[in-house]
């Protein structure tokens, strides 16, 4: 896919503001900061509360959470392929061994052992690569996916893959694998060789925000 090629370390240099800004949104009608990976995600400690009068019923307060899932992010092995580096990521996270050369020619059923070529692709040819696999294809949407969602398949251990749309043209695709609900973060990897590979942001920072947009959707995969 195509990758914005100038300036894409201001990417990775959100102000806390950016970082700090949290909200849930509806379904949508259309189409960072980078994360230690091997440290915990932050978690709020309870805060103290009165005790409840005699006879009174006390709502249990909501716990929070937060999960990311073990996988390696893989660099894309070809300018146009961070579609087959984000698919292929996932795959691998679901104990399949096979290379992006080899992702990319069942995404567009061609020969195997032949050399793919550096085409961009839709959410869908990774649906047909992840099928050829034998991995269930899963459900490709127009549009992002709220954030009770994304914690549903991080808890189900299936990562998402998404694809965005740079402000300035152009689009990319991430793998989706954690969330942290104290802050509302959400966690992704990033298949471009020299970004950050593991980042985080708020989930509503990262549907929308001055960089990019997330526009497509490809989750319950294996489901």
């Amino acid at each position: 896919m195509h990758h914005r090629s100038s300036n894409s370390s201001r990417r990775r240099r959100l102000s806390a503001l950016a970082v700090a800004v949290t909200a849930l949104a509806a379904v949508p009608t259309a189409t960072a900061v980078a994360a230690p990976h091997d440290t915990a995600a932050p978690r709020s400690t309870a805060s103290s509360v009165s005790a409840p009068a005699a006879g009174e019923r006390v709502a249990a307060p909501s716990a929070l959470a937060a999960k990311r899932l073990n996988l390696t992010m893989q660099a894309q092995q070809k300018t146009n392929w961070c579609w087959a580096a984000a698919g292929n990521t996932i795959a691998t996270f679901m104990g399949k061994n096979y290379s992006q050369n080899q992702f990319c020619n069942a995404a567009f059923n061609r020969s195997q052992n032949t050399e793919c070529p550096n085409n961009q692709a839709t959410l869908g040819n990774v649906q047909t690569a992840l099928g050829w696999m034998g991995i269930n294809r899963g459900s490709y949407v127009t549009g992002w996916l709220r954030y009770d969602t994304v914690q549903a398949e991080v808890n189900a251990n299936r990562p998402v893959e998404t694809r965005i749309q740079w402000s300035n043209g152009g689009g990319h695709m991430h793998t989706l694998y954690g969330y942290d609900t104290a802050n509302s973060w959400v966690y992704w990897g990033d298949p471009w060789p020299s970004n950050d590979r593991y980042n985080w942001a708020s989930h509503s920072w990262y549907t929308n925000n001055n960089t990019f947009s997330w526009t497509h959707s490809l989750y319950r995969i294996g489901a």
